[in-house]
């Protein structure tokens, strides 16, 4: 009778330390993309059917979770706007190799005109209200 009161006790108590542990790891929301002429209030809570490794690409084989703005990664230069790789170009290029937000709203939006609207506008849209 004591093995299988023990057992359910270590089990809550294992439980009870994971638990902020696994909470910890859930990403914010309300992350302010501020590298941009009109910042941007990101949310992880809509982007629940995207995979982590789709914004935040590999570097050098490993899982990188840095802000894309951080020195040494994409550059939010106006000058630089233009080129390949930029922080401009990783956010609203709809013809790069990989995800980008304005392909995958497109992509969201379909042919729904009010979505694709509200996606992927310039003005009054769900990225720049």
């Amino acid at each position: 009778m004591r093995k299988p009161l023990f057992i359910a006790l270590v089990a809550v108590l294992a439980l009870a330390f994971a638990l902020p542990l696994i909470a910890a790891d859930a990403p914010a929301d309300g992350l302010k993309m501020e590298a941009t002429k009109n910042p941007v209030i990101f949310n992880h809570s809509t982007h629940k059917s995207a995979k982590c490794v789709d914004c935040h690409h590999l570097v050098d084989g490993k899982e990188n979770y840095k802000k894309c703005s951080d020195a040494g990664c994409h550059s939010a230069a106006a000058a630089d706007k233009k080129n390949a790789g930029s922080y401009y170009k990783i956010v609203h290029d709809k013809k790069a190799k990989m995800p980008t937000c304005i392909s995958c709203h497109a992509d969201a939006a379909g042919a729904d005109k009010e979505k694709k609207k509200a996606l992927t506008g310039c003005k009054k849209s769900s990225c720049h209200p």
